[in-house]
């Protein structure tokens, strides 16, 4: 083939270019927005809800869409955090806490775990939670 690349020869690179900047978007597109991952917060003083997360799996898009139902309410009380499971610090998290992929962990003012959910958590659920939490004891 001589220097100059042929019809086909362009399309498949452009197919490829366009295949990667894809990908690259969509991986984008799945990272939780607004939550952060720094855990040393929890147990400085506010209530701490961690979502336990794996972008390849349903069920952490479905617990995070229901975080993001109430989160508007409560994003002055409490942090919100997710971790990756797939990353090192999500891999510990889910060893130290004894959770698997998919969980909502839930983190009192002095940082002791005051609840999990695994499965089947409502809005309700959720809510009266979180308000347990925050009410002074």
């Amino acid at each position: 083939m001589s220097d100059k690349q042929t019809g086909s020869a362009k399309l498949i690179k452009l197919s490829v270019i366009l295949a990667i900047f894809s990908v690259i978007i969509v991986g984008v597109l799945l990272l939780p927005k607004g939550f952060k991952d720094d855990l040393s917060v929890i147990g400085q003083g506010g209530v701490s809800v961690v979502l336990t997360h794996d972008k390849n799996l349903v069920g952490g898009t479905t617990k995070m869409a229901l975080l993001n139902k109430v989160r508007p309410d409560y994003i002055d009380k409490v942090n919100f955090l997710a971790v990756d499971v797939n990353t090192p610090i999500g891999r510990d998290f889910m060893q130290q806490q004894q959770v698997g992929p998919i969980a909502l962990v839930m983190f009192g003012l002095d940082g002791t775990r005051q609840a999990v959910f695994r499965r089947g958590v409502s809005e309700a659920d959720l809510r009266l939670t979180l308000n347990q939490l925050l009410s002074p004891q």
